[in-house]
């Protein structure tokens, strides 16, 4: 159980990051291209430890 919210709690630190260079490149180019794969990604990785921790309770 331990091992799995050290788990957890490295890929909501990823996660974070992500999200932060992504919020970043945003105000720094609004109108410009960005990585679609990436934000995908993201809220993927965000909506599994959402339902990962819906299973546990």
């Amino acid at each position: 159980m331990k091992n799995r919210k050290m788990i957890r709690g490295i890929i909501l630190a990823v996660l974070l990051i992500c999200t932060a260079f992504l919020i970043y490149s945003i105000f720094k180019d609004p109108f410009g291209e960005h990585d679609v794969m990436l934000a995908l990604a993201v809220t993927a990785g965000y909506v599994a430890l959402w339902e990962d921790g819906k299973k546990e309770r």
